[in-house]
C-alpha cells in the first residue's frame, strides 16, 4: 500500500450499524470486538461505541451502533443508520423468528437508503453458534437468503469469540478495499487459548490516543498483535 492510500484509509472512519430482533446478541457482539463487557439489561435506542480497528495497518478509527432490536417500528431508526458504510443485520441461529425477520429489517435499510447515492455494504451474522446443537435455522435457508439479497453470511459466536473479530474486519477490510489474509494461530477467527479468555481487543477506545500514529509506533503495535493477536492481519 503506497503512503498516499496509507493516508486515505487513516483518515477514513468506518460506521457499522448493526441491526436485528431482541436479544439476538447484538450488544455482546459489539463488547467482543471491542474487547469489553457487554452492557446488562438490553440497548435504549441505539448505543454508539467508538475505538480503532488495529488489524488493519494503519489502524482505521470505527464506530459501532447497537441498534435496539425494537427500532424496527420506529421512527428513530433512520437516525440510527444515518451515513452507515457497513449494516449488519444479526439473528440468533437458535430462534426461527429472528432470521425471518430479517427479511423486514432488510427491506427497510433499502429503503432508508434508496435515495442516497452511496449505499452501505450489507451482510448476515448468525449468532450463538456454540450452541449449534439448539439451532432451528437451517443454513440451506441462510445460504439461499444471502444469495438472493447478495449478502456476505457470517456464523459465529459473541459469548465464545468465534469470527467475530474475523467477520467485521473482513468487512471493514472489503470496503476499503484491503487484501486480509488469516493471522497466525487463529481458528476459526477464535484465539488458541479458547472459549473460557477473551481474545486481545481489536478496537481500543482511549480518547487520549491520537488516531493518526507515526510510522514507528505503528511499527510497535504490528508486531505486538502478531506475536499475541487473534484477528485478521492485512496485506
Amino acid at each position: 500500500m503506497s503512503d498516499t492510500e496509507e493516508d486515505e484509509v487513516q483518515n477514513k472512519s468506518v460506521k457499522i450499524s448493526v441491526v436485528g430482533e431482541p436479544s439476538t446478541g447484538k450488544s455482546t457482539l459489539c463488547a467482543r470486538y471491542l474487547g469489553g463487557a457487554a452492557p446488562g439489561g438490553g440497548t435504549a435506542g441505539a448505543a454508539v461505541l467508538a475505538g480503532q480497528c488495529l488489524a488493519l495497518r494503519p489502524p482505521v478509527p470505527v464506530s459501532l451502533c447497537d441498534v435496539a432490536g425494537n427500532s424496527l417500528g420506529t421512527g428513530m431508526l433512520d437516525n440510527y443508520l444515518y451515513a452507515s458504510d457497513i449494516v449488519l443485520f444479526v439473528y440468533d441461529v437458535t430462534n426461527l423468528q429472528s432470521f425471518d425477520k430479517l427479511d423486514s429489517w432488510l427491506k427497510k435499510v433499502k429503503s432508508v437508503f434508496e435515495p442516497e447515492p452511496r449505499k452501505p455494504l450489507l451482510a448476515l451474522f448468525g449468532n450463538k453458534s456454540d450452541l449449534e446443537h439448539q439451532r432451528a435455522v437451517r443454513l440451506s435457508v441462510v445460504q439461499k437468503f444471502a444469495s438472493e439479497h447478495l449478502l456476505e453470511s457470517f456464523k459465529g459466536s459473541a459469548k465464545t469469540g468465534e469470527m467475530v473479530s474475523t467477520a467485521l474486519t473482513s468487512l471493514v477490510a472489503r470496503l476499503l478495499g484491503a487484501k486480509v489474509k488469516r493471522a497466525p494461530g487463529t481458528t476459526n477467527g477464535r484465539s488458541p487459548q479458547g472459549a473460557s479468555h477473551s481474545p486481545p481487543p481489536l478496537i481500543h477506545d482511549d480518547s487520549s490516543h491520537s488516531l493518526i500514529m507515526n510510522r514507528k509506533a505503528l511499527r510497535r503495535v504490528q508486531r505486538k498483535a502478531k506475536a499475541s493477536s487473534s484477528v485478521c492481519a492485512v496485506q
